[in-house]
């Protein structure tokens, strides 16, 4: 079931529709990144590239999770104590489409 909710994107006040546990997921990334979801999502909007919001959305989830995974896996393969606290900060690999953000 996808629940609807209003997110501001820079200045633009929109909805968006995602499953419970990518609403969920997005909650946890943006309280450890320290960011308000409304921040986090403007940031994910400004680095989407051709991505629609939402699929952006769902990527960048994925992508941040299976970045904290590979980081762990290699701090296990190295046999070291490092903390995994979270990952380094959202580097989109591409150059964002022309749109705008407030």
């Amino acid at each position: 079931m996808l629940v609807n909710r209003n997110i501001t994107v820079g200045s633009l006040r929109t909805s968006v529709r995602l499953e419970p546990q990518f609403w969920e997921a997005l909650s946890d990334i943006a309280a450890r990144e320290q960011l308000t979801v409304d921040r986090l999502c403007t940031i994910i909007d400004a680095n989407a590239g051709e991505l629609g919001r939402t699929a952006a959305i769902r990527v960048f989830i994925a992508s941040y999770f299976a970045e904290i995974k590979t980081r762990a896996n290699l701090a296990a393969t190295a046999n070291t104590a490092a903390v995994i606290d979270r990952p380094a900060p959202y580097r989109a690999p591409y150059i964002p489409a022309t749109r705008a953000v407030g």
